[in-house]
């Protein structure tokens, strides 16, 4: 079982498909999963990309999944970017080459902090697929006012996320095994949901920084993240930038029962990353 080690000590797993024939040139693609979320659950997505010619590397993220770590819990949201570091380094160890960040929903947002963040460290290119900037509905008033007291008392407290399996795509199956997977645990601590706020408001405020080409894959009818928010702050970016958007789809946009569009704009993406400048549609 592949793992490498966080700054702080904390083990993180991750899962690697080999290309059966490697490409030359081609980069390393880094993907990281949501909340809730586990790198098991994105074995089409992998197979599909190392079919392609990529090496591709899916992380669970620390407190997810077979990574260690209270579940469900963020310190520090900084935490995040040090163990995306790290995930850099161990790949990068295996196999030299340019890197390519792929992230989803939590790892969305996980991914476009790094990249304000690590300017020195360059990414080839990446893409986010229904990256959470937002909620696609604020939670009760109580609930808000309720972590807002208890975040500095009770960081740890556990609550339940509150994602609706039946939210999560089209297809019934697919939702229904998220629902009855043993590694989907739908925790977040008061301490993590403060983090998340304070990472999405600085994201939207930090957009400038961003130096790599990037691609937005974003569903019409998501019903978990703020799609219209997402693609408001892909507008106002200064690098070459691709949106992506998909009317009738629901959050996982890889995983709809038509994902094909999604995939083809995805691999078009990281085929022409480095090779030519992104478009913003």
């Amino acid at each position: 079982m592949p793992t490498l080690l966080a700054p702080d000590g904390v083990s993180l797993y991750y899962e690697s498909y080999e290309p059966r024939v490697a490409v030359p040139g081609r980069p390393a693609v880094l993907f990281i999963t949501g909340w809730s979320d586990h790198a098991g659950r994105w074995q089409e997505a992998g197979t599909r990309l190392s079919e392609r010619g990529y090496r591709v590397h899916v992380l669970d993220q620390r407190g997810h999944g077979r990574s260690h770590g209270a579940r469900g819990h963020l310190s520090r949201f900084s935490q995040l970017l040090g163990d995306l570091q790290a995930f850099r380094r161990a790949v990068r160890a295996r196999a030299p080459a340019p890197h390519v960040l792929v992230g989803h929903s939590f790892g969305g947002l996980v991914v476009l902090r790094y990249l304000e963040s690590q300017p020195s460290d360059p990414i080839l290119a990446a893409a986010v697929s229904s990256p959470f900037l937002g909620l696609a509905q604020d939670p009760p008033l109580w609930r808000r006012l309720g972590a807002r007291m208890l975040g500095d008392l009770w960081p740890t407290l556990s609550v339940r996320a509150r994602i609706d399996p039946q939210h999560v795509s089209r297809d019934h199956v697919l939702n229904d095994a998220y629902a009855a997977d043993p590694l989907v645990h739908d925790r977040m601590t008061i301490g993590a949901w403060h983090e998340i706020h304070w990472a999405q408001r600085a994201v939207v405020a930090d957009g400038g920084r961003v130096e790599c080409p990037l691609q937005f894959l974003l569903a019409g009818e998501d019903r978990i993240v703020d799609a219209h928010l997402a693609r408001a702050f892909a507008g106002g970016l200064k690098v070459p930038t691709e949106v992506r958007w998909y009317p009738e789809m629901y959050h996982e946009v890889l995983h709809d029962p038509g994902r094909e569009a999604a995939f083809t704009d995805l691999l078009a993406f990281l085929d022409r990353s480095g090779t030519e400048p992104g478009s913003r549609t």
